[in-house]
């Protein structure tokens, strides 16, 4: 795990000889988090979360055929984490399976400590 500062964490992730970049920017009401299957971290599919008490809202913004369900999990998780706004994008190269994704979820539920 890299960080430059404590509100920007950043990771480079192989799951079945993939390549992905997961960066999080924390904001005191949320977060900007970016899962990118690339050498170079890319916008994409962006979904809005918003946590209001005990539900959680999600938006897409800029859709893609790949990935929804993935953006709008981690963005529902980590809006449910920081109890705000948090803004997903995913770019990927093609579909992920449950393996991939479950493992990357658990990778993100790290590098953001808080509630669950």
């Amino acid at each position: 795990m890299h960080s430059i500062d404590e509100r920007f964490i950043s990771i480079r992730k192989e799951i079945q000889s993939r390549i992905f970049i997961v960066e999080i920017l924390r904001m005191s009401n949320g977060c900007f988090v970016s899962v990118s299957e690339d050498s170079k971290p890319r916008i994409a599919l962006v979904t809005l979360s918003i946590s209001t008490g005990d539900q959680v809202r999600t938006s897409s913004l800029l859709p893609e055929r790949r990935g929804s369900l993935f953006s709008a999990t981690i963005g529902e998780i980590l809006a449910r984490k920081t109890n705000g706004v948090v803004l997903a994008s995913v770019y990927l190269r093609e579909e992920i399976d449950h393996e991939i994704m479950k493992t990357l979820i658990n990778e993100i539920d790290k590098m953001l400590p808080g509630r669950t």
